[in-house]
């Protein structure tokens, strides 16, 4: 038997109370928890909840659901499961932030021969296939968990780092690095990355950012250690080298990984019925592994506005910084400073992104929110470059370390919080996938955006570089934007009648639905 209203007074006090509360929030990101007053479809209940101030995590009442899963938030197994991941993405992230010492190398060298174009086509499919093959992975380990894709990703970027000394033409390159190096990071990134989102929840963003800084300090010693080596012992037992290291680490990260068996996904809910088969074929495997990535990428998920404008924030902030860090040291040379200097730009950028990392991730756990955080940081990434990139850059070289400082503080936060904010908007479950498929759209906006971010450059005048510096800064300001829409979608009004939140939600769904068509 449904209760009788309240007075319409008392529900009109409840109502600017509850809005007050969630404006502030989206606002300013308050320590507050949105006071909430949920009605059922028969009209407004008298359950009311309301938080004390927390601490930590102020966007978290926009959180997918979990299904009563609990996060030790801590512990022995969390943090060696969140070393292990470190230990996992240092020598694969390293060698993605180390890629531009070795092209400048093997341009000067190996491939001294080739033009710069085709040149850039190998580290452009490197690209691809790193940021792209975590669709191989990411549904496996949503169901199976992290040990079989650590084996498999360890063990093809292993073969490509042994392999990588002997290459001496373009399809050498191409086939280690770009394809072995390139597929076995990215087979790699998903679970080790998911793995971690088992023991965390709202120290997510701090715990992944421990994570991802191995790469961001991979990136950093990788660099020193290449230029050192190669005067030294020469090219192929520098690369040899390296792969001894990652052979190392990538061993101790498979010993320290493991799921939280609890948070892995039904099979049933996620993968085909897998009857065993009388005979198989090579026909059969390919048409099973067609089925499976067709599967592993969740193209229902992009009717979700939430996890589309997410998706399409994260494409243009690696666009924009994946560019500037492509083409920075070029910039440097061609405008005249010395071979030293442009390394050092770079070393710079990458050393500073290790203490943005931490520090942005522990301020969106415990204060200003993930996706509030994104927002600010994208605009930041545009700006910058427009500030002091554009009228400075070739002035001087202190201007260029300023901006690689700043631009690399910022910059680790966005590798850390974009997964992060992923799994803010889908459950523990489907992390892997949700990951998989962002970050295979993410490959595919790499593959088409770099080689146009060349072509603006051209030959490499002044006014091209300046029109690329405009091009990258325009892309991480629109990344802004997409990130803040995502987080307007996933408010929710909790203070609304029933019948007014469904009309509200339905006019919103039915405006995306409307634009989605027409494109």
């Amino acid at each position: 038997m449904k209760r009788p209203p309240k007075p319409q007074e008392e529900r009109q006090v409840m109502a600017n109370v509850a809005i007050q509360h969630d404006v502030c929030d989206i606002a300013s990101g308050s320590k507050l928890r949105a006071a909430r007053f949920d009605f059922d479809e028969g009209g407004p209940d008298a359950a009311i909840e309301l938080s004390a101030p927390r601490s930590c995590q102020t966007d978290l009442d926009y959180m997918e659901e979990d299904d009563g899963h609990t996060y030790p938030e801590g512990g022995l197994d969390a943090w060696l499961v969140t070393f292990g991941s470190f230990l996992g993405i240092f020598p694969t992230w390293g060698l993605y932030f180390s890629a531009g010492v070795i092209q400048t190398y093997i341009a000067s060298n190996q491939l001294a021969q080739v033009s710069t174009s085709t040149i850039s086509w190998i580290f452009s499919l490197y690209n691809f296939f790193m940021l792209g093959s975590s669709v191989l992975s990411g549904l496996y380990f949503d169901v199976h968990g992290v040990r079989k894709p650590v084996l498999l990703g360890s063990a093809l970027f292993l073969a490509g780092s042994f392999v990588l000394g002997n290459c001496s033409k373009v399809w050498h390159f191409l086939l280690c690095f770009s394809c072995l190096n390139g597929i076995g990071t990215g087979v790699l990134t998903a679970p080790l990355l998911g793995v971690v989102c088992h023991y965390f929840s709202r120290k997510r963003a701090t715990a992944t950012a421990l994570a991802i800084n191995g790469g961001s300090i991979g990136g950093v010693v990788y660099p020193l250690l290449l230029r050192s080596l190669y005067n030294k012992i020469g090219y192929s037992w520098t690369m040899r080298i390296m792969a001894f290291i990652a052979l190392a680490l990538l061993v101790a990260s498979a010993c320290l990984v493991k799921e939280d068996v609890s948070k892995l996904a039904p099979p049933s809910n996620t993968t085909a019925s897998a009857k065993p088969r009388e005979k198989t074929t090579p026909l059969s495997l390919l048409r099973d592994l067609a089925r499976y990535i067709l599967q592993s990428f969740d193209h229902k998920a992009l009717s979700d506005p939430r996890f589309l404008f997410c998706t399409l924030g994260t494409c243009f902030a690696e666009l924009s910084t994946g560019a500037t860090l492509t083409y920075l040291a070029s910039y440097c040379t061609d405008v005249g400073y010395s071979e030293n200097d442009s390394f050092l730009v770079v070393t710079v950028l990458n050393a500073l992104s290790i203490a943005g990392g931490y520090f942005y991730g522990y301020l969106a756990d415990c204060f200003a929110g993930r996706f509030n955080v994104m927002v600010v940081i994208n605009v930041c990434l545009g700006i910058l470059p427009l500030a002091l990139w554009l009228p400075f850059g070739q002035k001087k070289s202190a201007v260029m370390l300023a901006f690689a400082a700043l631009y690399g503080f910022f910059y680790g936060s966005l590798l850390n919080l974009a997964p992060v904010c992923c799994g803010q908007i889908c459950r523990t479950d489907q992390f892997g996938t949700r990951y998989s498929t962002m970050y295979f759209l993410v490959g595919l906006t790499f593959l088409a955006g770099i080689p146009i971010t060349g072509a603006i450059i051209g030959d490499g005048t002044l006014t091209h570089y300046r029109r690329a510096i405009i091009f990258i800064s325009t892309m991480a300001i629109v990344s802004g934007v997409f990130f803040f829409i995502s987080k307007v979608f996933s408010v929710r009004c909790y203070a609304l009648k029933s019948e007014q939140r469904q009309t509200h939600e339905s006019l919103l769904k039915s405006s995306y639905k409307l634009t989605i068509k027409r494109f």
